[in-house]
């Protein structure tokens, strides 16, 4: 008798082993959870953006809606000059650059633009830009200008991007991010003010940004040296 109690309870404790390795794996696969198939994984996946070298150049505001439409032996003269004048207001400044270049005049009156260099006057000559700088105060001294023919429309010259003529001589001109339409004899203006330290002291440093349109003129009031042989 001692002997089956014996048996039976080695049987008992054997199956009771068996139900708690059962158990364990079973919480051991639910904490698991199923293995990701290869759809759950694309789902999931977040793809790395390739970067680029440099981002797109904004797209013009602006296309011209005609061509060129003045007749041969007329032009338009559109001039851009920048001043800055400075003002010490605290302490020793120290004076700015002297600049001292000038490379033409213009008589409004007379519709003359005389170049202080030579000028290529031909039959595709649509406009002549002017462009320049002058300073004055503690910013500096004197001017430097400069002449640009222009033979194409649309054109951009540093930083200035003509658009369109019409034949009234209004010009449609981008720059700095707008959009300008200038009648004959019209101009745009920009005044900005900074205070920058100069030296030992700081200026206060008035900028007038300033495009007049001086609309359609005779190309035989262009005045320029006549070359040498």
């Amino acid at each position: 008798m001692s002997n089956c109690k014996t048996v039976i309870e080695n049987l008992v404790k054997h199956c009771v082993l068996l139900v708690v390795i059962a158990v364990l794996l079973l919480a051991a696969a639910a904490a698991c959870g199923p293995a990701p198939t290869a759809t759950t994984a694309a789902a999931t996946h977040t793809p790395v953006p390739t970067p680029t070298a440099s981002p797109s150049p904004a797209s013009p505001t602006m296309a011209p809606e005609h061509g060129w439409e003045l007749p041969a032996d007329k032009y338009v003269f559109i001039d851009h000059h920048v001043h800055v004048e400075g003002e010490c207001v605290e302490g020793e400044c120290q004076p700015g650059p002297m600049i001292d270049f000038p490379t033409y005049t213009f008589a409004e009156e007379t519709g003359t633009l005389n170049s202080w260099f030579l000028v290529e006057v031909n039959d595709a000559l649509k406009v002549i830009y002017g462009n320049g700088m002058s300073l004055s105060g503690v910013a500096g001294g004197g001017a430097g200008t400069q002449l640009t023919e222009v033979y194409t429309i649309p054109a951009e010259i540093e930083g200035l991007r003509i658009v369109q003529i019409d034949r009234d001589g209004t010009a449609y001109l981008e720059y700095g991010g707008e959009l300008l339409v200038l009648a004959p004899g019209q101009a745009w203006t920009s005044t900005t003010e900074e205070v920058r330290e100069q030296g030992a002291g700081k200026a206060r440093l008035t900028t007038t940004d300033r495009i007049v349109n001086y609309g359609i003129l005779d190309k035989a009031n262009i005045l320029f040296p006549t070359p040498q042989p």
